[in-house]
């Protein structure tokens, strides 16, 4: 494990707010209803089947690693799906959470980049059905590799879902521009892929035109590395940023005017 991750875990569980002495009454109600684990979790049975069965998908794929520390000149990649699964599929307790996000505050414009093998996105989009039909909702997630995109769509069809996903192919800097100008507005902006500083960056800027009071802006992996956690902090700090949440996973970034500007860390496990 790399030092810069374990430093900050270990800081990160020291330093988190208790829950019992959180003053703000918006990241209470956002703990209790999305944070908090669930007792029961039977609803999430058929998208963690389908993380069983690629976690055990031993065929291989080629694909080509946009991301970040991947070589475009490089040959192309080989990997069994349970490879990529165990080295990218966000942990059932990250994706809930963010299912809840989308289902409990009824967001119905997403952007996601990184579909990756599709878990995650099938979490926002069985949370997009629980409150709306297909044709109300707006939700684009970007891949960057076809192999990699049509398993994720495999899993979309399983789950009955593909209605409420709009898949895109391509490398996110030619892509998110045409996406967010197909948006009026942006309520949740997913960021989990090309974990650089540069790109975390740039993305956050281009889509905060898009945002609303209301928004959240979820960046994967701020601990990842130091640019990550650079970028991490330099968004805490923009003018338009009132609220951030560190679940140390992943963070949140509100909006929200009406509060005071405040930075909360919440522990999740």
């Amino acid at each position: 494990m790399k030092f810069h991750y374990l430093k900050h875990f270990i800081k990160h569980y020291f330093t988190a707010t208790l829950i019992d002495v959180l003053h703000s009454p918006f990241v209470f109600t956002l703990y209790q209803t999305c944070i908090k684990k669930q007792k029961d979790l039977t609803a999430f049975n058929e998208i963690e089947n389908i993380r069983s069965q690629l976690l055990e998908n031993k065929s291989i794929i080629t694909y080509t690693d946009l991301g970040a520390g991947s070589n475009l000149l490089s040959k192309n990649i080989e990997k069994s799906i349970s490879q990529l699964a165990k080295a990218h599929l966000k942990p059932a307790r990250i994706a809930q959470i963010i299912h809840c996000i989308v289902l409990n505050y009824k967001y119905r414009n997403v952007i996601e980049l990184g579909t990756s093998l599709g878990v995650t996105s099938s979490y926002i989009a069985s949370a997009l059905k629980q409150n709306f039909e297909s044709n109300e909702v707006n939700f684009t997630t970007i891949e960057g590799s076809s192999a990699i995109k049509q398993i994720a769509n495999e899993q979309f069809t399983s789950l009955k879902l593909s209605d409420y996903i709009n898949s895109v192919e391509g490398n996110f800097n030619e892509q998110l521009e045409p996406v967010l100008n197909s948006y009026k507005n942006v309520d949740v902006f997913f960021v989990d892929g090309n974990h650089t500083y540069e790109a975390t960056m740039k993305y956050f800027e281009k889509a905060l035109p898009f945002a609303h009071n209301d928004s959240v802006f979820i960046f994967d992996d701020i601990y990842w590395s130091s640019g990550m956690t650079k970028a991490w902090e330099e968004i805490k700090q923009h003018s338009k940023v009132h609220q951030t949440v560190d679940l140390f996973f992943i963070g949140l970034v509100y909006f929200r005017t009406e509060q005071i500007r405040q930075h909360f860390k919440l522990r999740v496990i």
